[in-house]
């Protein structure tokens, strides 16, 4: 007998940080560490995903702070968030 499936869509979100200087951006040295993805939350249908991914994406825009000590550097931070199908075993 094989097992029943039970097919849900996650929301996966990632963390950008970047040091910039002008318009060159590098990661910055510790952004590996938190980068993800993360899983944020669980949906019964990829509608209910996306409506709730359109309202995290527009919550969360790009923040942008000058570096402290570097006026002409600064820290650029991203969050990106994706819905991606899983199946779960019942």
């Amino acid at each position: 007998m094989r097992p029943t499936l039970l097919l849900t869509w996650v929301l996966m979100g990632t963390v950008s940080t970047l040091q910039c200087q002008g318009t060159v951006c590098q990661p910055t040295p510790t952004s590996h560490l938190v980068a993800g993805p993360h899983r944020l939350a669980l949906f019964p249908s990829s509608a209910a995903c996306e409506v709730y991914r359109q309202a995290m994406q527009q919550t969360h825009q790009p923040v942008v702070v000058p570096a402290p000590g570097h006026p002409t550097v600064t820290v650029r931070k991203e969050m990106t968030f994706v819905c991606q199908e899983r199946e779960d075993p019942l």
